[in-house]
């Protein structure tokens, strides 16, 4: 075997399996067609070679990292164009990734890291798009017009180092990088909202600290930038700031972007205290600010840790934001974005009204952009929600409907944590609990910042009776987002897990914290009234089923029972339903 320094490209289909389920000969004549008249074309003009097809797959090589990219933005050009005459369901889109780096040959084949890098990378890159590593981004910086946006540091399958990612789309050729000037400036895609992370300051004591408010600020960014619904300036861009005290419009304007992060880092002995405050880049108003203290164990654990918090609060703060400006506005003068924002605030009501009102807006956003992955991962939990919350006996088919919009979300865009959240609870309703927590997983391998995947996964551990590795996730999720809209889900699957434990103080206390989040649901109030049974509390489980019956008139134990099985499938494990329901019985509650 030889050594020598090559550009790699891994290009693959995305969604091939769903395509050829839909048109076998179709597909594949498209795939040849896409292959023989656009990919080994462009690759040939570019100076490389082809190594090999790999099912739907392409890897090739290059001497030059500018003709690598060079090729695979002339093919998502060429694909692009080919596409526009195709209904969106029926497109055949292509990721592609791109790295740097030493490879073994042997008889024409490469192998080595340098190879999995950029078949990682391919699996990372939007349909349509490009993803690279920094050292091909290093390269290509001063000699092709390459409008990346920095995805962040990325723990790479099977890489033991992580990489730093920039990723492409064939959009972004219309819009400036966020670092462009004023006069530049276009509207982002589908108007989602942009932040830039200033540098922290370094305020400490001890001397020599720079480098742990750098760290962390890095940290913050690379975090932010999981974020799929969030546009984040660049690292060199946010840096270019450092040692000066720009205002917020200045920096706003400067790189474009909506919403400005600062802060400030304090540390002295073994203990560090972080501030961050969220400024409105318009006219620099002061929208959120926090203060967190810790102690110092581990520094890089430290800068993990208050990252994620930060980046979890974060989201649920932007989204309500976002959708205060569009208070007043109907959706005729909305686009796809805004109406997706707009089917979240009525999401998080949890009323059967305020979810059917969800589902249409939803459904209207797809309308305008059927490759909105988000949406269709939203849609797909508002039927999850429809299956908890509607009529009993449609139950079944909500969860079949939302595994299916899941599963769309996931082939639009496999790295959406909200479509493995969608499919990893709906999975878990049908009864395949195993790989429902496998997506739930998956989920918060993509964004660990993600409190309702956290939450989510605690609620399905509660399932198959693993209440501490539960209560274990729902703390995860009251850490990072401890305004969430879902806040109320958070207490009642933790007096659910308590309960599970036998710890009925700690269960009656959690529900009872549910109860008073005022878009909360009979479930914490059928929690309590159980917890209330076991111990014996009569009077107070009185008190107590009196509540649960504002919420459902009459209910009684038999229609507490079925409010457990999705079809036929019991949601909990059947001793766990039958001791809930005797305890129940216990209270009062009626047959």
């Amino acid at each position: 075997m030889t050594r020598r320094l090559a550009a790699i490209l891994d290009a693959d289909v995305v969604g091939f399996s769903r395509l050829m389920g839909f048109d076998e000969t179709g597909t594949f004549a498209t795939l040849k067609a896409h292959n023989g008249e656009v990919i080994v074309p462009s690759i040939g003009r570019h100076h490389g070679r082809v190594v090999k097809f790999v099912g739907d797959g392409t890897l090739a090589e290059f001497a030059s990292v500018v003709d690598a990219v060079g090729c695979a933005m002339e093919i998502q050009r060429a694909l692009l164009q080919r596409n526009e005459a195709i209904e969106p369901d029926q497109r055949m889109l292509w990721r592609i990734g791109i790295h740097v780096d030493d490879v073994l040959v042997e008889d024409e084949e490469i192998f080595g890291d340098g190879v999995n890098v950029a078949a990682s990378l391919q699996a990372l890159a939007p349909p349509g798009g490009i993803c690279v590593s920094q050292q091909v981004n290093d390269q290509i910086r001063s000699k092709l017009d390459f409008r990346a946006i920095d995805f962040g540091n990325r723990k790479l399958k099977n890489i033991e180092r992580p990489i730093r990612v920039w990723r492409w789309t064939t959009e972004s050729e219309q819009l400036p990088s966020l670092a462009a000037p004023k006069e530049e400036a276009a509207r982002p895609v589908r108007n989602r909202p942009s932040i830039a992370v200033l540098p922290f300051s370094n305020m400490s004591s001890i001397e020599e600290q720079e480098h742990f408010s750098d760290g962390f600020t890095d940290e913050l960014i690379a975090t932010l930038a999981r974020c799929r619904w969030l546009l984040v300036a660049a690292r060199n861009s946010s840096f270019s700031y450092k040692g000066r005290q720009p205002n917020a419009q200045q920096v706003a304007e400067d790189l474009g972007v909506k919403y400005v992060l600062e802060g400030s880092v304090r540390r002295a002995a073994d203990r560090v205290r972080i501030t961050a405050q969220l400024l409105n880049g318009t006219d620099g108003t002061l929208l959120w600010a926090e203060r967190y203290d810790r102690t110092l164990a581990d520094i890089f654990e430290v800068q993990d840790q208050l990252a994620s918090e930060i980046t979890g609060t974060i989201e649920p703060e932007l989204g309500s934001i976002e959708f205060a400006a569009l208070r007043g506005r109907t959706v005729f003068d909305m686009d796809a974005w805004e109406i997706y924002l707009k089917g979240l605030w009525h999401l998080y009501r949890f009323t059967l009204d305020e979810l059917k009102t969800a589902k249409a807006l939803f459904e209207q956003a797809i309308g305008i952009d059927p490759t909105f992955a988000q949406a269709q991962a939203r849609l797909a939990y508002v039927h999850i929600q429809l299956g908890w919350y509607g009529p009993l006996d449609e139950r079944a088919e909500r969860i079949c409907e939302a595994i299916d919009l899941a599963e769309r979300a996931i082939g639009l865009d496999q790295k959406e944590p909200a479509a493995h959240l969608a499919l990893g609870r709906a999975l878990a309703l049908d009864g395949a609990t195993e790989a429902g927590i496998a997506h739930l997983r998956n989920a918060l391998q993509l964004d660990q910042s993600f409190a309702q995947a956290h939450f989510a996964l605690g609620q399905v551990l509660c399932y198959v009776e693993r209440p501490a590795e539960g209560i274990a996730e729902i703390k995860e999720a009251f850490r990072l987002s401890p305004r969430d809209p879902h806040l109320w889900t958070f207490h009642n699957i933790l007096a659910i897990a308590n309960y599970q434990l036998g710890d009925m103080a700690e269960a009656a206390k959690a529900a009872r914290a549910s109860l008073r989040s005022p878009n909360a649901t009979f479930w914490p109030a059928i929690v309590l009234v159980a917890t209330l049974g076991r111990q014996g509390e009569i009077d107070e489980a009185r008190e107590a089923i009196s509540r649960l019956h504002r919420f459902r008139p009459g209910m009684s134990c038999a229609d507490a029972r079925r409010e457990f099985y999705f079809g036929d499938n019991p949601v909990m494990t059947e001793a766990f339903i039958d001791r809930f329901i005797a305890d129940l019985a216990n209270a009062g509650l009626p047959d």
